[in-house]
C-alpha cells in the first residue's frame, strides 16, 4: 500500500513539474515573438503607408496580446492606426532568406475606407 501511495505521489509530482515547464516554455515563446514584432514594427507602418494616398496615417499601434505563431510559419498579429481602435488591420511577419518581411498586411473594412 505504501508503494502505491509513493507511485501516485511521484506521478502527480512529475505531471505538475511537466506542466510548469510547459507553461514557462510557452511564456518564453510569447516573449520572443513580442520582441520580434517590436523590433520590426516599422515595416508594418511602411507597408500601410504605401496605401495611404492622403497621408492620414500618423501612428501605428500593435496589439501585442494578439501575436500568435502562424500555422504556415511566421507570426500573425493585429493592430490599429492613429490611436483609434476602430481603424484595425491584420498583419504578419515571415522570415525570408534571413530577413524579416511583412506578409498579409490587410486593413479591415473601416481602415480601408479611411485610407
Amino acid at each position: 500500500m505504501k508503494t502505491v501511495y509513493h507511485l501516485i505521489s511521484l506521478s502527480t509530482l512529475l505531471v505538475y513539474v511537466h506542466g510548469v515547464k510547459y507553461k514557462m516554455d510557452q511564456q518564453k515563446l510569447q516573449d520572443d515573438m513580442v520582441k520580434v514584432v517590436k523590433a520590426n514594427e516599422h515595416l508594418v507602418e511602411d507597408d500601410l503607408k504605401q496605401d495611404d494616398k492622403y497621408d492620414r496615417i500618423k501612428s501605428v499601434s500593435i496589439e501585442y496580446n494578439s501575436i500568435m505563431k502562424s500555422p504556415m510559419g511566421g507570426l500573425l498579429f493585429q493592430g490599429y492606426v492613429n490611436d483609434d481602435p476602430s481603424l484595425t488591420f491584420n498583419a504578419g511577419f515571415q522570415k525570408y532568406q534571413d530577413e524579416i518581411e511583412t506578409s498579409n498586411v490587410a486593413p479591415k473594412e473601416k481602415l480601408d475606407e479611411f485610407l
